[in-house]
């Protein structure tokens, strides 16, 4: 069990991981409506040199924020612009509760692997699955 020290640190090294991601979807908030982080990890990485791959810590946290900021772009309405993207491509007159759906499911494929990723893994698929084909009803 970690201690209290330990905790506060974590914590305190999510957030300014958190923070640092922040700034980029602050900045560049059509990277919210993209399905892949490329982009954002590659920055990452630039940023910070010594890393090859990008830490498994600060990939949770890059997942996290991304799903909360979808999320807070769902409750107010705002979608990166006014018609709703995938991969920075419009999805003109889809329904925007697939793009709910996908982000609920996102969400749990999220939570499904800081909780346990391999003790979890036939879940982890049947959620890529229903993801992928709740992709496909949003690209149709």
């Amino acid at each position: 069990m970690a201690s209290s020290q330990e905790r506060n640190d974590m914590v305190e090294k999510n957030s300014s991981v958190m923070g640092y991601f922040r700034k980029i979807f602050k900045a560049r908030p059509e990277l919210l409506a993209t399905r892949s982080n490329d982009e954002v990890i590659q920055r990452w990485l630039a940023d910070h040199p010594g890393h090859d791959e990008l830490p498994k810590s600060v990939r949770n946290s890059l997942a996290n924020l991304k799903s909360i900021l979808r999320k807070k772009q769902c409750a107010e309405g705002n979608h990166a612009g006014s018609v709703p993207v995938l991969d920075g491509k419009p999805i003109a007159g889809k329904p925007k509760s697939l793009e709910m759906l996908e982000a609920q499911i996102d969400d749990a494929l999220t939570l499904a692997r800081l909780l346990d990723r391999d003790g979890l893994a036939s879940v982890i698929k049947l959620l890529h699955r229903a993801r992928n084909e709740v992709v496909w009803k949003i690209g149709q």
